[in-house]
């Protein structure tokens, strides 16, 4: 028999980060920080799905989430939005008990 191709056990946590290991959702420091409507935000998102929807496209709220905050980058709304200041962002959620 053949040597396996991977000889290290690979051990895959996942978890739902929203409202089980803080109590809000984790846009919503984002949202604070920029003063944006979260609101405003998700309704603009769904309005993305439907968008594609109506085109034949399929396209996951995640994955619609995710590309609005980089239009939301390239329009400005969030000017210095970078990986170190989502860092910072995360650092400032409460943490549920436990």
């Amino acid at each position: 028999m053949p040597p396996p191709l991977y000889t290290q056990t690979v051990i895959a946590f996942i978890w739902d980060y929203d409202r089980t290991l803080i109590p809000s959702n984790q846009q919503d420091a984002l949202f604070e920080a920029y003063e944006v409507d979260g609101r405003s935000f998700w309704r603009e998102v769904d309005g993305l799905v439907d968008y594609y929807r109506a085109k034949g496209v399929t396209i996951a709220r995640d994955t619609a989430y995710l590309n609005h905050i980089l239009t939301y980058v390239d329009e400005g709304i969030f000017p210095d939005l970078t990986r170190e200041k989502l860092h910072e962002l995360v650092r400032s959620e409460e943490m549920c008990p436990g």
